[in-house]
């Protein structure tokens, strides 16, 4: 199981299985992995000395191990999670994120000259993940895609529970603020500081065997707050979430185009038009952070992709009419924004 996986399935396993609470599940994990304890079934058939020495709290420990045996047995898993023995399981996040390749950001052939004049229809917050998921590629190159997707969707998550908060359409204190975050690690990405797990990975090089090299988890505290365990979407949200709505052709080459029957667009239709429409949002944000990023500092890159995003956000109502709204975003306003 990737590191990453392996992070969620125990926070998961803890919070959702043993029903201990996410604030005193987190300091577990690094204790856990070090010993391999990093599944159910390990935790289950481990001896009792090895788990004493992380859940000091006998209650806790009888509750952890009564969960591991649980989860453990087939059956029983099968019948506590969909109380029929023949229902289907259904896949969660931390299935999907085994593989690093599969959160890969998509990319276009299209040139630059191509995509300058073009117009994307999307809302605010796809548009501040594009821009985040863009500029950590810089700022924590030495980070596996899978905690640069997991920190981008916390700082965008952390936004948009402040926005929501301020606006009056959330009441009551944000997660942040509800202290699920207390005694963690944090890291500040595009101006916000976000909270953190610390998870070991493998680096490997052509030259030398896999070392050991830390990574970050960034911890979606709200989404952590509902569900009691971790979610993983960020790169869906936004493979689905943006449009070409003007390609930057003249009417005159618009005139001159053959015309063609039309085709009723189907859903896998309209799921490649907006990854693609992301990918040339991605690959114009991507050309103006490798522009700088010869000459700002990873700290100053991090300041400037924030200024680029407030500079281009598609123009909303005011107040609540806003949230959510869609809005207008031209490429070559982006593209503007080059280093000369």
């Amino acid at each position: 199981m990737a590191a990453a996986a392996e992070v969620q399935a125990l926070l998961r396993f803890l919070t959702k299985d043993a029903k201990i609470p996410l604030a005193e599940a987190m300091p577990k994990i690094n204790d856990l992995r070090k010993q391999q304890l990093n599944t159910p079934e390990n935790i289950s058939t481990a001896n009792q000395a090895a788990l004493k020495s992380v859940f000091t709290d006998d209650k806790v420990l009888k509750q952890v191990l009564t969960a591991a045996k649980r989860v453990s047995n087939p059956k029983k898993r099968t019948l506590a999670q969909t109380g029929s023995p023949t229902s289907k399981r259904v896949k969660t996040g931390s299935d999907m994120v085994d593989d690093e390749s599969a959160l890969e950001l998509p990319e276009t052939a299209l040139s630059l000259d191509e995509i300058e004049h073009m117009t994307i229809e999307t809302n605010r917050a796809p548009l501040f993940l594009a821009f985040t998921i863009a500029v950590l590629a810089y700022t924590h190159s030495e980070q596996p895609l899978s905690s640069r997707w997991s920190l981008a969707q916390a700082v965008v998550s952390a936004g948009a529970q402040s926005k929501a908060k301020y606006l009056g359409i959330t009441p009551g204190p944000t997660a942040e603020e509800d202290g699920w975050a207390q005694g963690q690690p944090k890291v500040k990405i595009m101006g916000r500081e976000i909270a953190v797990l610390r998870r070991h990975v493998a680096s490997k090089s052509d030259e030398a065997p896999s070392t050991p090299t830390t990574a970050f988890w960034g911890l979606d505290l709200e989404a952590l707050r509902r569900s009691n365990g971790p979610l993983i979407g960020a790169r869906n949200y936004l493979l689905r979430s943006m449009i070409v709505v003007d390609s930057g052709e003249s009417k005159t080459e618009k005139e001159e185009e053959k015309p063609k029957p039309a085709k009723k667009s189907t859903p896998k239709d309209m799921a490649s038009n907006r990854e693609a429409a992301a990918a040339i949002m991605l690959k114009a944000i991507d050309t103006v952070c490798q522009s700088w990023a010869s000459s700002l500092s990873l700290e100053e890159l991090d300041q400037r992709a924030q200024r680029w995003y407030v500079h281009v956000r598609p123009d909303v109502e005011h107040g609540q009419a806003g949230w959510g709204q869609r809005g207008k975003v031209q490429l070559k306003d982006i593209l503007k924004l080059k280093k000369e």
